[in-house]
């Protein structure tokens, strides 16, 4: 987009604040600002699924660049956000005539406190743009990480103790991590790269929620269908809680009687979502259908043809199990993983929807630790979306292989003579642990 059409979008905004001021919400003058924002929007949005505009350091934002207009350009549009401590405003692809309308209402009202707007902003039924508060910054993605952690260990101790778990904590943070993914998807799949041993269970669940929200989000889904994603990713192994630790936690190979009895973690799986009052009832075919695979040469047997849905949670499921240690299998980078995902395509997984995973992922998914054309290594912290082999990296070794104090961030596509990404490197042969590397980065 060039620099005159988003211009436009953030007058137009500008102006929607201005023109509601002075009429009535039916007046000619105001509905015609709103539809033109609308088709502004829904032109931006051809090609993406969300624009963010936001406020960092009373400097306005536009899709990630700095807009180099300001205050005076803009009055209302920075009068509401700083006034409102609203850091960025958060449009995704659908956006209605009516959901601007009640967007501009509610900033012009009383309500003080982002809590309190977005509330407003769900009882007048708008799900196509978000608020996020002044302050939330990136140790946010880390709290509601930690968050979800508990959440699914709370709901997988009720179960063992013969207690029907409660569908709103699940909810509640299904919807935080689906917020914070739309808001910035790359942080959200770096904490994928947390890896528990101890608790692997609980991490591999919120990791699978993640990649199946990034995904989701990715193609398009929203509302219920992105809720739905979300729950089941968190809770695709909630029927684990029906076989004995002992199994679970096995260090060597499974005897054949164990092993089936793992494979009835997804038909326990669905008993148990099913008894869940406020779970919808996709979710409980989802977990079910999580291990099919394409071929229908996984478990349990299926009558019928897989939902579309369940192939996002068995990627999502066979990624984040690619990229973790465990005692049978050494951690794949996340390029690795996503080339052996690509080799099962059409077999283990729908090929559509791994096309649309390595889209989102790029060439070098986010947590790949990348050697450069200057011989520094860096993390891979941002995928690019136009140049897939240039993402954004974070420098933590040097040319001679000493470690960063002050790593830096270098984005390779900025200019044609940034350096280069030559492979892939090795982090167990550094000793570094890309989880903990994330860890601080948000923390």
């Amino acid at each position: 987009m060039n620099k005159e059409s988003k211009d436009n979008i953030l007058r137009t905004i500008n102006s929607s604040f201005q023109t509601r001021k002075l009429y009535p919400p039916k007046h000619p003058s105001v509905i015609g600002t709103i539809r033109r924002l609308q088709q502004l929007l829904a032109e931006f949005l051809r090609t993406k699924n969300k624009l963010v505009v936001a406020m960092v350091n009373d400097e306005l934002i536009f899709d990630d660049v700095p807009v180099a207009r300001g205050r005076e350009d803009y009055p209302d549009l920075f009068s509401r956000m700083n006034g409102k401590e609203i850091e960025a405003i958060i449009f995704e692809k659908g956006v209605s005539e009516r959901e601007l309308i009640a967007f501009v209402d509610t900033l012009l009202a009383d309500h003080t406190g982002v809590d309190n707007l977005k509330r407003e902003l769900s009882k007048s039924g708008v799900t196509h743009i978000t608020l996020r508060a002044v302050g939330r910054g990136k140790g946010v993605f880390l709290r509601v990480y930690n968050d979800a952690i508990e959440v699914v260990k709370d709901t997988m101790n009720d179960i063992r103790m013969g207690k029907l778990p409660r569908a709103e904590p699940v909810k509640k943070v299904v919807g935080e991590m689906a917020e914070l993914v739309l808001s910035d998807s790359s942080v959200m799949i770096g904490l994928t790269m947390i890896k528990n041993y101890d608790t692997y269970l609980y991490n591999h669940s919120v990791n699978v929620s993640i990649i199946g929200l990034s995904l989701g989000s990715f193609i398009g889904l929203e509302g219920e269908e992105l809720e739905v994603v979300g729950t089941a990713g968190l809770l695709h192994d909630i029927g684990k809680t029906g076989i004995t630790e002992d199994i679970i936690k096995k260090p060597g190979s499974l005897s054949y009687e164990e092993w089936e009895q793992v494979k009835q973690h997804p038909v326990i799986g669905e008993r148990i979502i099913k008894r869940i009052n406020g779970i919808k009832e996709l979710v409980s075919r989802l977990v079910y259908e999580h291990h099919v695979r394409y071929d229908r040469s996984g478990y349990p047997e299926l009558k019928g043809d897989v939902h579309p849905l369940s192939m996002i949670v068995t990627i999502a499921d066979s990624y984040d199990a690619l990229t973790t240690l465990r005692v049978y299998q050494k951690p794949y980078q996340p390029s690795e993983a996503l080339k052996i995902l690509k080799g099962l395509s059409g077999k283990h997984f729908d090929p559509v929807m791994v096309e649309k995973f390595a889209d989102m992922l790029g060439v070098y998914p986010v947590g790949t630790l990348v050697r450069l054309s200057t011989n520094e290594v860096g993390v891979v912290i941002k995928a690019n979306p136009v140049d897939t082999e240039r993402p954004v990296v974070k420098v933590v070794y040097d040319r001679d292989g000493k470690q960063l104090k002050e790593p830096f961030e270098l984005d390779l596509a900025s200019s044609p003579s940034a350096p280069q990404i030559v492979g892939s490197a090795d982090p167990c042969s550094r000793e570094m642990d890309i989880g903990e590397f994330f860890t601080k980065e948000v923390g």
